[in-house]
C-alpha cells in the first residue's frame, strides 16, 4: 500500500507494481454568459475643417432613447450631421462538461 505524497488518490490501496489510470478527459464546451444589462452609446464621426472627425461620444445608457437626444442635441450645438450608434453588453465566458445528445 502507498502511503506517501499528500494528494487522496495515492492513498488509495493498490497492488504493488500496478499503475494507476489517468481519468478520462471529460468533453467540455465553452459557455457565454451576459452579466450586465446592455448599454447604449452615440458618437459624432462628422468631419471637421481639416480632415479629423469630430470623435465626441455621449455616455451610456440603459435605453436608447436618451442616446437619440445627445445625437439631436449635438447636431444642434454643433451643427454635425454623422453619427455612430454602439451598444456593449458585459459577458464572461466559462467551461462545462458537454452534454451527450
Amino acid at each position: 500500500m502507498r502511503t506517501s505524497g499528500g494528494d487522496a488518490a495515492l492513498n488509495l490501496p493498490q497492488s504493488e507494481g500496478t499503475t494507476m489510470a489517468p481519468p478520462a478527459p471529460v468533453p467540455t464546451r465553452m459557455e457565454i454568459q451576459i452579466t450586465g444589462i446592455r448599454k447604449h452609446f452615440a458618437e459624432c464621426v462628422t468631419e471637421q475643417d481639416g480632415g479629423e472627425m469630430c470623435d465626441a461620444c455621449s455616455s451610456g445608457w440603459d435605453s436608447p432613447l436618451p442616446a437619440n437626444a445627445w445625437i439631436r442635441a449635438h447636431a444642434d450645438e454643433k451643427g454635425h450631421t454623422k453619427f455612430k450608434k454602439h451598444t456593449e453588453e458585459d459577458v464572461t465566458t466559462f467551461t462545462k462538461p458537454a452534454t451527450a445528445k
